[in-house]
């Protein structure tokens, strides 16, 4: 959870300081200056480690679901074997 509210914090940041650099270097599609391409670096890269930081999380709920699923699968062949085993 804690991966998820640093996350959340670094995309409000990121929008916000987007907002202000295009605010003071205008909202132009290609950087014109040294200092805007900068600036748009900073935001792919913040950006991007945003979105790192809430994957990290849902991998894990990922793995721990498939998990869950495979220890049901071999209860059910062990009962299924159980079941269907001759007597001896």
């Amino acid at each position: 959870m804690k991966k998820i509210n640093l996350a959340k914090n670094i995309i409000i940041l990121t929008i916000l300081f987007m907002v202000v650099y295009n605010s003071y270097f205008g909202w132009n599609l290609h950087p014109t200056s040294p200092e805007e391409r900068l600036c748009d670096m900073i935001a792919s890269l913040a950006s991007k480690l945003a979105i790192f930081f809430y994957l990290i999380p849902l991998f894990s709920l990922y793995e721990s679901t498939v998990k869950k699923q495979e220890e049901k699968k071999v209860e059910d062949r062990e009962d299924d074997d159980e079941q269907y085993a001759a007597p001896v």
